[in-house]
């Protein structure tokens, strides 16, 4: 089973609805927030760590954290796979992040569970491509 986490810059209720989803479809994936597991607050470089130990695989629109020299490599030694979202200006409210997630989400499980950790992706709109 693998969990992916959605960070808690997003919202609980988008994992929950993804978990449901998720289940006639994906059922060796399991979808939680990060809050639920670790609480909220919990500092990047202590999340890492965490997830990465369990194998699981993080969602979220922090893409600071692929510039953050510290945590990226953290990223690497935790052999975390990682999605960032990235949307364009105007396209940042809470549903437009969705509908990203909801129509990139056949991508997004065949990438957790077949591709080699660590990894990074950003998930757009319309696409989900490899971190260069």
């Amino acid at each position: 089973m693998i969990t992916i986490y959605l960070d808690e810059n997003l919202s609980h209720f988008v994992a929950h609805a993804l978990n449901s989803l998720n289940k006639g479809y994906f059922k060796d994936i399991q979808v939680l927030s990060t809050i639920e597991k670790f609480g909220r607050g919990v500092k990047d470089e202590d999340l890492i760590p965490e997830i990465g130990k369990e194998g699981g695989v993080l969602i979220t629109r922090d893409i600071r954290i692929q510039r953050t020299h510290l945590q990226w490599e953290l990223c690497h030694e935790y052999k975390l796979g990682m999605f960032f979202l990235t949307l364009p200006k105007g396209h940042t409210r809470h549903w437009d992040l969705v509908k990203a997630l909801v129509n990139q989400w056949e991508e997004i499980a065949e990438i957790a569970k077949n591709k080699r950790i660590p990894f990074g992706y950003r998930v757009h709109l319309k696409k989900v491509e490899i971190l260069k």
